[in-house]
């Protein structure tokens, strides 16, 4: 009896299921991000007037670094609820949502846009000062580095095992 991987069968359906589950998580991403971004504007205009680069934008690459680095954790390790879920799903939040949630390009144009636009003049920062705005990419990306390690490890803490599989299955 041989076993047939069913993908093999229908590959473009099931490439077409992941894209969807992709585009739904991204399009919830998005709304969460502006959600984010216009809550948190009133601060950002209060406080970060030194740059104008919004809270926000910290805000939700520092929180989805960290949420990206606990999910990816829990979700490939058995043993776990979030483990329990499928391949799509975990595509739509990774991928989809928490890839749209926390586009380290928004804070790239935020940081060296020097520009007014249509959109909100006071929103883009540091007036296109490129070593500035380099200085404040690298320290949010170290930071950022530091939250999904800080996921990762949280979310091995209280698993079995101890240790976490990548997604290939490979112990690490």
């Amino acid at each position: 009896m041989s076993r047939e991987n069913p993908g093999a069968r229908r590959p473009a359906a099931i490439l077409i299921a992941d894209g969807v589950a992709i585009f739904l998580g991204g399009m919830a991403g998005t709304w969460a991000r502006w959600g984010l971004d216009t809550c948190t504007l009133s601060i950002s205009n209060s406080y970060f007037t030194w740059s104008a680069l919004t809270f926000g934008v910290i805000l939700a690459n520092l929180v989805g670094a960290f949420l990206l680095g606990y999910f990816k954790t829990r979700a490939n390790r058995k043993g776990t609820r979030l483990h329990l879920l499928g391949t799509r799903i975990k595509l739509g939040i990774t991928t989809g949502f928490l890839g749209a949630f926390t586009t380290f390009s928004a804070f790239g144009i935020a940081a060296v846009s020097g520009e007014k636009t249509p959109l909100n003049s006071s929103f883009w920062a540091l007036n296109g000062k490129f070593y500035s705005a380099a200085v404040l990419a690298l320290i949010l990306l170290v930071v950022g580095v530091f939250c999904a390690g800080l996921g990762y490890r949280l979310a091995t803490k209280d698993s079995p095992g101890g240790r976490a599989k990548s997604g290939r299955g490979q112990v690490r």
